[in-house]
């Protein structure tokens, strides 16, 4: 019979799970005391690139130690060579850039400046709506009535011409004809006193009595 694979245990996958904590345990412990001055346990530890770094370094051996300065100041210097690169090749755009910037936070600044000169003209500009709206109210009034007066042109000249006709009646003895037009008069004060062409109407006549 073929030999039957080995299932492993809870109790043996426990033990290695406890193992491999142990062991990250003491890593931390001994990066925590080999790196404390340089780098601080918090550092580290918020930054998981920089423990698994430590990490590594706690783990390599003499010979890798010795070479690491070295290798980080070659990384270092070619880092900065490939910014340099960089800088170089894409100045115009870094340039641009720059002058893109600076134009935004001078456009920004002016339309903020603009937003408060408006602010402070709302409150008057307000006002001026309302005394717009009002005077288009009372100009659109004045037409109606001026509308209303010329549609009514034939009555209101009637009305106005009823004093001189009352005088000539009066002038030539024609007072039955008077006494109509009085009454006329009358009626329409009663009925129309608020209106200023029947006042007018009306004075005449009672200077004539």
């Amino acid at each position: 019979m073929a030999a039957m694979a080995t299932v492993p245990s809870s109790a043996s996958i426990s033990a290695t799970a406890t193992a491999v904590a142990l062991g990250e345990v003491e890593d931390e412990g001994l990066l925590a005391s080999l790196f404390r001055d340089q780098f601080p346990e918090a550092q580290w530890r918020e930054r998981p690139d920089v423990g698994r770094y430590l990490r590594e370094l706690s783990g390599s051996g003499l010979e890798r130690l010795r070479r690491e300065p070295e290798r980080l100041a070659e990384e270092r210097a070619q880092l900065l060579q490939q910014t340099r690169d960089l800088a170089f090749a894409n100045y115009k755009t870094f340039i641009r850039g720059a002058e893109c910037t600076e134009r935004i936070h001078r456009l920004f600044g002016d339309v903020e400046a603009s937003l408060g000169c408006l602010l402070d003209r709302l409150p008057s500009f307000q006002q001026s709506c309302r005394n717009f709206v009002k005077e288009a109210e009372e100009i659109s009034s004045n037409r109606r009535m001026n509308t209303l007066s010329l549609n009514r042109h034939t009555e209101i000249l009637e009305i106005l011409e009823i004093p001189q006709l009352m005088d000539t009646c009066v002038r030539n003895s024609y007072y039955e004809e008077a006494l109509e037009l009085a009454a006329y008069v009358r009626r329409m004060e009663r009925k129309y006193s608020s209106i200023p062409v029947i006042q007018v109407a009306s004075q005449p006549r009672e200077s004539s009595n």
